[in-house]
């Protein structure tokens, strides 16, 4: 007798389905096995006996639906995520929106080439306080013009309005580590996994699982991956999840501009002006290779991680290496003390200009500690940095004691009366 089901999990020569209710282990037939994206978890499939109360799996029947990620390691090949789903939901945490992107965007991209919906869920929104939520709104905004919904809140809350609107479909939920997607799994459940059959409690970390929800939905779950390693994305595929950029680009001077350094480029006006968040630019511009799109080397972000690299000053061709600063972060050349304009923000890595910052003076910080004002050379922007512990000290005294050598006004003319200092300029 054959029955049709839907199935469950895949694990090595077995497949467990879902069957009118029941949770039921099949055998998987050979060819099954050894062919790549033959069978994924969400394909509708046909069972039947093998005897002795064993079932086995007939046959997989056509997808409605299929969603695919690329594979960083080969540029021809796609890896089948699930099967028969009408939304995805893309899940990153609060903390990771606001400090990089390119997740969500290449999720999005993935769900409009599979045809289905996609919904975003910011996870951990609560623990990054009401300063940095207010932060994030702008960039919610940009996503609610790309996605079906966009929730934010705590994973390992019951979301009733996420529930309401998935209701009765078939949700696959992606996202790294870590990131709350089985928590919020569970939440959504009818009652709790451990008191269904045995046989479907399979840990999902290493393979993906379906499990049955409230109002008829079911939930995939995912084992966390960083990157969807998306192949030949199309210009139009990118401005749609990049809206800012795209109304951006229409301004252009150029029409192949490549927004990388032409004059007249209206996206890198808007990043310097700070009018564009440089994790977006980045994520862009990473999209912009038409062959595969990975996550796995983040660039750095100098503003919560130490600075550990040496680098040869522009000014006077020092090699400047990271030991003997006395602190974690090296902003400028121990020797000439110049530095080069990299941020806008300390540690942001944000500014175009790369012109040389110049030191032009000194002052004393509360506490007593020295910082150095640098100007830039090139768009004379002003920045003040902590001296480091291996600093030129004689070249320090000199710029401190600039204005001294160089007074506005002759010194043999300064006279004090009073208990105040007046400058007479008698014959």
């Amino acid at each position: 007798m054959k029955k049709k089901a839907t199935v469950v999990n895949i694990v090595n020569k077995q497949v467990q389905v879902l069957a009118e209710g029941e949770i039921i282990s099949c055998l998987l037939p050979g060819s099954l096995v050894s062919k790549k994206n033959a069978l994924i978890v969400g394909d509708q499939v046909e069972i039947g006996l093998a005897g002795n109360d064993q079932y086995k799996l007939i046959q997989v029947l056509p997808r409605k639906t299929a969603l695919y990620r690329g594979n960083r390691r080969s540029t021809e090949e796609k890896v089948l995520v699930a099967a028969n789903v009408q939304y995805l939901l893309a899940i990153v945490t609060a903390d990771y929106l606001l400090n990089q992107a390119g997740y969500l965007e290449a999720a999005i991209i993935a769900a409009k080439r599979a045809g289905i919906q996609v919904g975003i869920f910011i996870s951990k929104w609560d623990l990054i306080g009401e300063s940095n939520q207010a932060l994030l709104e702008a960039k919610l905004a940009l996503y609610q013009t790309s996605v079906d919904f966009v929730f934010v809140g705590s994973a390992r809350e019951r979301q009733e309005e996420l529930i309401k609107t998935v209701e009765g479909k078939t949700v696959v939920v992606v996202g790294d580590r870590s990131c709350g997607k089985t928590s919020l799994i569970h939440g959504s459940l009818n009652k709790p996994l451990e008191k269904e059959d045995s046989r479907c409690t399979m840990s999902s970390t290493h393979t993906s699982v379906l499990q049955v929800g409230s109002r008829g939905t079911l939930w995939i779950d995912t084992p966390g991956f960083r990157d969807f390693a998306l192949q030949e994305i199309s210009a139009e595929e990118r401005n749609a999840v990049f809206p800012e950029i795209a109304q951006l680009i229409e301004g252009c001077y150029f029409r192949n501009c490549t927004h990388v350094h032409e004059e007249g480029c209206q996206v890198l006006e808007a990043l310097r002006a700070k009018k564009l968040k440089r994790e977006r630019y980045d994520a862009y511009q990473k999209m912009a290779d038409t062959r595969v799109v990975t996550c796995t080397s983040p660039r750095t972000d100098y503003r919560h991680s130490a600075c550990t690299e040496s680098f040869t000053c522009k000014a006077c061709g020092t090699l400047v290496v990271p030991e003997g600063a006395g602190s974690q972060h090296r902003n400028h050349c121990p020797k000439c003390l110049s530095s080069v304009h990299v941020d806008n923000e300390p540690g942001d890595r944000a500014s175009l200009c790369k012109g040389i910052m110049e030191p032009v003076s000194v002052w004393v910080r509360k506490g007593g500690e020295w910082a150095i004002i640098h100007r830039c050379r090139t768009c004379g922007t002003l920045n003040s940095n902590r001296i480091a512990a291996d600093d030129n000290p004689a070249l320090l005294i000199s710029i401190a004691v600039k204005p001294l050598a160089m007074t506005p006004f002759p010194l043999d003319k300064l006279s004090i009366k009073d208990g105040c200092s007046e400058i007479s300029f008698g014959r």
